[in-house]
Formats: C-alpha cells, sequence, structure tokens
C-alpha cells in the first residue's frame, strides 16, 4: 500500500509502497477514507523544535507512517476483539491510554500517566490503510460522512475548551488564533450560548473564514486589541472567557488584558517558549480561572460532538478548505504553509 513517511530525525517526508499492516490482538486494520492534516504533522514535516519535543516525550520510532486525524471502515479485526466488526465505520481517538493508572480509573484516559500517542508512537493514518487499538475507535453514526469523521479528533479539542469554559448565556468569548481548531471553536461557538464570538489573528485569509463563519475579527497588526475587545465589553470590563487557541508567546503579552475580572482563561495552543506571567497581578487579584486542555474527553466530548454534527446543528466541513489524494502529499503540505483551514486527504 502507499503511505506518507518520516524516514528519520530529519525535515521532510516521502511517499513509499509499504506492506499493508496486519492486525494484532486488540487491533483492527481500517481502510482509510478521509484524513486531515494536524499542526503537529506539519511540525514533523518541518522537523522543528516543537515536533522534535512532542517526538521525544512520546517515543517516536523510525519510520513512521504520519498522520493521526481520519475516519474510515475497518476490514479486519485481531485476536480478542469483540467490541468491534468488520463493516464498522470509525474514526479514532489520538491519546491511547493505558487503561491502569490512577487518571484512566478516575475518568481522565484523556491525560494517561502512561499514554502513547496515535501517529507518533504508533504508525498513523496518512496510508490507504492503517492499525488501530480496537479501544480508541469510535463508531461514527450513519448520517456522517467520513470527511466529517476525520474532523471529530481536532474539533474534539475545540468542544473540550468550550466544554471547559462553562459558556453561560451572554457570555463574550474570545477566540485567540484562527488555525483549524480556533476556527472549529468559533462554529461551535456560535452555535451555542455565546452572545459575542470575537476572533483575532494575524493571518488575513483565516480572520476572513471566521468572519464567514460569524465572529467579530481582530487583527492586532491592524487595530489594538485589548482596546476593541474593552470596547465591545464596556459592560463588564472584558471578555468573559478567552480560548487561546494560536500558541503564539507574544499573545501572553496581552491576553491578560482584555479578560474581565473573574473570567477564564483556556490555554490550547502549545507556546513553543517559556512565558513570564505576573501571578498576583494577572490572576490572583483578578480572580482569573484557567484551565489547560490536553486532548478530549473519552468518550464524553466525542459524543456530545458527534450528536452536534449529526444533528446538523453545525457543519464542520465549513472550515474544510482544500481536498488532496495522497499521490498530491506535496502540494498538500505546501498549501498548509500558504494559506487554508482544514485540508483533508481523500479517497476519489
Amino acid at each position: 500500500m502507499k503511505a506518507i513517511l518520516k524516514a528519520g530525525a530529519m525535515p521532510g517526508i516521502e511517499l513509499k509502497d509499504i506492506p499493508e499492516p496486519k492486525p494484532g490482538a486488540g487491533e483492527v486494520l481500517i481502510k482509510v477514507e478521509a484524513a486531515a492534516i494536524c499542526g503537529t504533522d506539519m511540525h514533523y514535516y518541518h522537523w522543528n523544535q516543537a515536533g522534535q519535543g512532542f517526538a521525544s516525550k512520546f517515543n517516536v520510532k523510525w519510520p513512521l507512517v504520519l498522520g493521526h486525524e481520519y475516519g474510515g471502515i475497518i476490514v479486519k479485526v485481531g485476536k480478542g476483539v469483540t467490541d468491534r466488526k468488520v463493516g464498522d465505520r470509525v474514526a479514532v481517538e489520538t491519546h491511547i491510554p493505558c487503561g491502569k493508572c490512577f487518571n484512566c480509573q478516575n475518568s481522565m484516559a484523556h491525560n494517561c500517566s502512561d499514554m502513547a500517542i496515535y501517529g507518533t508512537s504508533t504508525n498513523g493514518c496518512f496510508a490507504e490503510y492503517a492499525l488501530a487499538p480496537s479501544k480508541v475507535t469510535f463508531v461514527i453514526p450513519e448520517e456522517m460522512s467520513f470527511e466529517e469523521a476525520a474532523l471529530l479528533e481536532p474539533a474534539g479539542v475545540a468542544m473540550r475548551a468550550i466544554e471547559e469554559a462553562c459558556v453561560q448565556p451572554g457570555d463574550t468569548v474570545v477566540v485567540n488564533g484562527c488555525g483549524p481548531i480556533g476556527l472549529l471553536a468559533v462554529l461551535i461557538l456560535k452555535a451555542g450560548n455565546a452572545a459575542r464570538v470575537i476572533a483575532a489573528d494575524l493571518d488575513g485569509y483565516r480572520l476572513n473564514l471566521a468572519k464567514k463563519l460569524g465572529a467579530i475579527t481582530i487583527n492586532p497588526m491592524k487595530e489594538n486589541t485589548v482596546d476593541k475587545i474593552k470596547m465591545l465589553t464596556k459592560d463588564r470590563g472584558g471578555a468573559d472567557i478567552v480560548i487561546e487557541t494560536s500558541g503564539a508567546v507574544p499573545a501572553y503579552k496581552t491576553i491578560f488584558d482584555f479578560i474581565r475580572l473573574e473570567g477564564r482563561l483556556i490555554t490550547v495552543g502549545h507556546p513553543g517558549g517559556e512565558i513570564p506571567v505576573d501571578i498576583a497581578g494577572n490572576i490572583n487579584t483578578k480572580g482569573l480561572f484557567i484551565k489547560g486542555i490536553f486532548g478530549r474527553r473519552i468518550w464524553e466530548t466525542w459524543w456530545n460532538l458527534s450528536s452536534l454534527i449529526s444533528s446538523k446543528k453545525i457543519n464542520v466541513m465549513d472550515v474544510v478548505t482544500h481536498k488532496f489524494t495522497l499521490g498530491e502529499y506535496q502540494q498538500a503540505f505546501e498549501q498548509s504553509e500558504k494559506g487554508s483551514g482544514k485540508i483533508l486527504f481523500v479517497n476519489k
């Protein structure tokens, strides 16, 4: 079969012919129908500091088939698999929990203390067929397409951020960063309780996508973010909630200034460096609630998000801007750098 491989600890990827894998005990073999490029895949493509750090933390082994966001159909099951069958249409959870640690035993399997990462600790899904542990497959509703299923994993991060933010009717929510997860957050927020959704980004292409989804947009290069948010929220002195998805270190120079007293900060993006924080001025005396997000709650977030999609409450395909085949992998990764929303690999 064909697969997008990263040969080792160096920049670059390639399309290779490799043997079709066979499911071992507890595994299923999935025919990949649609897969999405993630920021992590781009970090591995460039082999930058973020990619190197993630690979080291989660025990990457070379060569590696990239990719972890996908939907497909089970074509074979391994020994001992009784909860899935050939023909099941599934998406896959990236965090592979051990099932034995304290967190796994206390409804926090998404942040298992002995966790493997799909597409890093194991081979991924940028291939014609992919293996996955049966325990991390999620059976999708019949009315959900494979392309929508490929977006369940990233949209689940946005969904989890919103769940943890506890958005109340009338809240003003700022989404800082309009990459795919930020755009998905805007999409979900617009379908819910938020009175206003404000999106900030330096990229005009992505801001335009956020505007089409219904957000009030701000480009910090062209206007003062703090002043505009304070003007829009003058009745309460700042945004009720900020969901930070950019991972940009400079964002934290101003982000605390546009959150109201007793507001909430949800951090999703992983900054590539240390950030000095005034604990007394920006957190304690402000009464600020801060919550970090790493993955989706298994399986609560998946069920909530799946219901929104299958009931047509949201259309996650609104954030997809480009589709390619595996053979067009180079164009796909180049397009991600030029400007895009979510990019999919699909069977044509």
